[in-house]
């Protein structure tokens, strides 16, 4: 069923046609993957399909009754209320149903009369109800909001108090949780790690929502969608497929529009050929004819231009000795706050390309900016080998507090230049005529990326350290990052999500463990010997062996011991007798014991709270989280008594 239909829209926007007479239609259960360069008018697009814009010309139709979600790219989120509740309150609909149907429940309850209409609309309440699934609608929500990375707890945090990052998530997660007919997604996969994406993509698979996506994420593509939107150049085109099925046709047109065009160049030379050759001899009447057939001829349609490519030949300026540093029982922790990591081992060889992944807040930044000598570690030593250059992209750089153009800040970056050669080098990252004297200030995000970009290639370091590096660049940017990169003769070491880099450029994984498999048994860090394939396999392998061994030990552990040690055991004076100071420290080693086990009790109950499975599981996240409370205050309860049993060690 078409749920919505669009005829010969076009928009303009400050002079510039990003598209025009785009036709076509939106069809129920449809995913649709949006794609195209930076600034082409991807956002625009979709915003005019959700009925938030106007079109310049032509007409949009909505399916009646159509309940629609935009989720925007960056969410305002100003709420004092906790990050449950302010997703709950989203679900509006279910809400005021709940209202309504509890209003007429008590008064059924307190046996008023009701009218046969009231209880015929109170009976299509609850189907509603039901349907939008709001009998599930806490358990869903927590579900959601653990699978995004926004755990346990953040539940009670306050939404305004969250991070950019986490504001995104909270954002992706009502969309989520509303379930519309029709949902946009602008690069949903922005601020999630590779763990969060699964997790989406696994979700989007599950509801029923028609989902339109805008994504760079070429392998989210591929997972998710069914339908490719490619805006690009003033022209949309839709066709069935992923974005890989997508590519493959969209290269076998291009071949075949090439072909006709040679064919019709080769054609209109033949004839100009015949004409001059002919015009005043005896063959004049055919020349003649032949001049009305070219003036006939239609030249075959114009076809949409390729993408614009960066060109990115990354080069050393020297090569380093083999081994190119060594991290010695590295440990890093913020002032006083628990050690990130500890007792890291890491050895680096020329040529190797290491990955290092894992949950967003784990330490994987603050290891790459130790790595690169920016910043000191708390415990342990990294040396560098002879003849290593370093250069690095962080995950986030501040714009120049003065105001300069691309060009003056490639000058000042690459002194070494020409003002020529900054222009020429500038033009290999996109940034042509007029554009170089655009003020850093307004580039957008990936522009200023493929900016930074050309400063770190130019430096020629043969040691790279990359924080999440297509972070808002396009797809057709990131292929392009990909392949320099895999021709790169240095060593390399890089953060990311995106799997298509990972598959492509990964020799060794370090991945930082989430709580919930710490908790499991699990390394801080562990160390992967191979690509991504292998350590997909080798990883699922691991979780594995560690969920065998969480339930063995649950399985075998007696009942949870209770203290019951009255208060009043306790003395509050000295004098005591041998044998009553000896039985007062065998106590205080019995609670020592008593605590870890509360404790391990605790984290088992933590690692089935943070499981999205729970949350199927009607009541049981409930349960979870009161066993959780008691098990806080007994070890609260038996703490106490043991910091006053201290005294009589």
């Amino acid at each position: 069923m078409t749920i919505v239909s669009f005829n010969n829209i076009s928009r303009t926007v400050s002079g510039t046609t990003l598209f025009e007479a785009v036709t076509g239609i939106i069809c129920d259960g449809d995913k649709i993957g949006v794609v195209g360069p930076n600034g082409a008018g991807k956002t625009t697009l979709c915003r005019l399909l959700a009925g938030l814009d106007r079109p310049d010309d032509g007409e949009i139709t909505h399916v009646k009754n159509l309940r629609l979600h935009f989720m925007e790219q960056e969410p305002t989120l100003n709420s004092q209320r906790g990050v449950l509740d302010e997703l709950l309150a989203s679900c509006t609909e279910i809400k005021e149903l709940e209202s309504k149907i509890s209003t007429i429940q008590g008064r059924l309850d307190c046996g008023d009369q009701v009218e046969q209409t009231e209880l015929d609309r109170y009976g299509e309440m609850l189907d509603r109800f039901e349907r939008l699934g709001g009998y599930s609608l806490n358990s869903r929500a927590e579900k959601i909001l653990t699978g995004l990375g926004l755990g346990p707890e953040t539940f009670d945090q306050s939404a305004v108090s969250l991070s950019g990052g986490q504001k995104s998530r909270l954002s992706l997660a009502r969309a989520l949780l509303n379930q519309p007919d029709l949902l946009f997604l602008d690069e949903p996969t922005n601020h999630l790690d590779l763990h969060a994406i699964e997790f989406l993509e696994d979700l989007l698979a599950e509801i029923s929502s028609t989902v339109v996506v805008i994504s760079h994420d070429r392998a989210f593509l591929d997972n998710v969608t069914t339908r490719t939107l490619e805006v690009m150049g003033g022209r949309v085109r839709l066709r069935p497929g992923n974005y890989s099925e997508f590519v493959l046709w969209a290269t076998a047109e291009a071949e075949r529009a090439e072909r006709e065009r040679k064919n019709y160049e080769r054609k209109v030379d033949q004839i100009e050929d015949f004409i001059k050759k002919n015009i005043y001899g005896q063959k004049t009447k055919q020349a003649q004819s032949r001049r009305k057939m070219l003036d006939r001829m239609k030249p075959p349609p114009t076809t949409n231009r390729g993408p614009s490519r960066p060109e990115w030949d990354i080069q050393i300026s020297q090569r380093s000795v083999s081994q190119v540093l060594e991290a010695r029982e590295l440990g890093f922790r913020y002032d006083s706050t628990p050690l990130l990591f500890d007792k890291l081992e890491l050895s680096l060889m020329r040529g190797e390309a290491l990955a290092v992944i894992g949950a967003n807040g784990t330490g994987k930044s603050t290891l790459l900016e130790i790595l690169g000598g920016r910043l000191r570690p708390s415990a342990g030593s990294v040396t560098w080998g002879r003849d290593v250059s370093t250069a690095m992209l962080p995950q986030r750089v501040e714009r120049p507090s003065v105001n300069q153009t691309v060009l003056e800040w490639m000058y000042n970056q690459a002194s070494d230049l020409t003002l020529g050669q900054a222009r020429s080098l500038l033009g290999r990252f996109l940034f042509s005529g007029e554009e170089v004297e655009k003020s850093v200030s307004v580039l957008s995000e990936g522009e200023f990326r493929r900016l930074l970009l050309a400063a770190l290639i130019h430096s020629k370091a043969n040691l790279l350290l990359l924080d999440e590096p297509t972070n808002h660049l396009d797809i057709y940017s990131r292929q392009a990052l990909l392949e320099a990169l895999d021709s790169f003769p240095g060593t390399l070491v890089l953060i990311t999500h995106d799997r298509m880099l990972l598959e492509g450029l990964a020799s060794r994984i370090v991945e930082f463990s989430r709580p919930v498999e710490t908790a499991m048994g699990a390394d801080k860090v562990v160390e992967y010997d191979g690509g991504f394939s292998y350590y997909k396999r080798e990883r699922d392998k691991l979780l594995k062996r560690l969920s065998q061994q969480t339930q063995r030990r649950h399985k075998d552990k007696p009942g949870q011991p209770e203290n019951n040690q009255p208060e009043s055991d306790i003395p509050a004076t000295g004098g005591l007798s041998k044998n009553r100071l000896r039985q007062l420290r065998e106590r205080k080693d019995s609670l020592e014991h008593e605590i870890a086990e509360l404790e391990e009790s605790k984290s088992l109950l933590q690692l089935e709270l943070a499981d999205p499975a729970t949350y199927s599981q009607l009541g049981r996240a409930e349960e979870l989280s009161a066993h959780i409370k008691k098990l806080d205050d007994l070890i609260a309860k038996a703490y106490g008594e043991w910091e006053e049993l201290l005294e009589y060690d």
